[in-house]
């Protein structure tokens, strides 16, 4: 007996905490209708999905967070998946890790590369100034030298820069007391030694009669002397004449001298009063180069009478 009441007591114990359950849930109208319809009922495919989702998200080190809008009222359960959906393709998943940064190669173009080889200056042969200007160098000599080589050519005379000269142009330069001439182009050169000045020529031609039984008016009356100056550069030179004569110059480098001395007999008996025959009259030509150096020579006019 017992134990059947114990089974009722456990049964209606049972039916009670149901009963209450129910009213909970359903408050005072109590009746067999469903607590939630299957209509408003999450259902296993869409929680499955949102689950895969969360958990694809997991995966990647991302924590999402949810918020739920409780003003929002979720009837329709496709729309929701839609927008599941839309909100897994605007996610913009970022991962964590090193951030490497990709540099592309520099591609040079063949062209480009010919351009800069172009560009480049070549290796300069080595000059040499015999090629295609003189040999030897001189000192005070005025000198004119193409440019030959692809670099600019640069002349310099014992540190002294003469010329600067462009690829394929030309320069002219004087040189003065130097002793050496270097010609550059980039690193290479070559430097020749700069022969010193030869002093200037002189040369005395007597053109009249001279001496005993020679008259003076004769002498005066004609070309006593022709002097010939010669030099490795003659515009560089100063000629000068002393003495009483008259002097012209024929052509480049060549002086006819005529005696000018006295103008009457009288003046000529009064020069040669104390003098022995034959009389001499005398005149100095000098010749200074650019180098300094001096040479003179001497002529003399002889003569016995008027």
């Amino acid at each position: 007996m017992k134990s059947a009441r114990d089974v009722k007591f456990v049964i209606y114990q049972v039916l009670y905490i149901f009963v209450v359950c129910v009213i909970a849930l359903k408050g005072a109208n109590i009746d067999l209708v469903e607590v939630i319809s299957k209509k408003d009922i999450v259902k296993k495919q869409y929680a499955d999905s949102l689950k895969a989702f969360i958990d694809s998200m997991l995966a990647l080190g991302l924590v999402p967070k949810l918020d739920f809008d409780s003003a929002v009222n979720f009837e329709d359960f496709q729309k929701l998946q839609s927008q599941l959906i839309q909100m897994r393709t605007q996610l913009s998943v970022v991962q964590t890790q090193p951030q490497i940064k990709l540099e592309q190669p520099q591609i040079i173009k063949p062209e480009e590369i010919k351009k800069e080889e172009e560009e480049k200056p070549l290796e300069e042969k080595k000059v040499q100034a015999d090629v295609q200007i003189q040999s030897s160098f001189t000192q005070y000599l005025t000198y004119t030298i193409k440019n030959p080589y692809n670099g600019t050519l640069v002349i310099s005379a014992d540190g002294r820069t003469l010329a600067s000269i462009p690829p394929g142009g030309s320069g002219t330069f004087t040189l003065g007391g130097e002793k050496s001439i270097t010609f550059r182009v980039g690193e290479s050169s070559d430097t020749k030694p700069i022969q010193k000045k030869p002093p200037p020529e002189i040369t005395m031609k007597r053109m009249a009669r001279s001496g005993e039984g020679v008259s003076l008016r004769e002498i005066q009356n004609t070309t006593g002397y022709r002097i010939y100056i010669k030099d490795i550069a003659p515009d560089q030179l100063k000629v000068t004449f002393s003495g009483p004569v008259r002097v012209t110059q024929s052509a480049a480098g060549v002086y006819d001298v005529t005696l000018n001395f006295l103008t009457s007999k009288s003046a000529f008996d009064a020069w040669t009063e104390g003098k022995d025959e034959p009389y001499s009259v005398a005149f100095n030509v000098t010749v200074v180069d650019a180098a300094g150096n001096k040479i003179t020579r001497q002529g003399v006019f002889q003569f016995s009478e008027w």
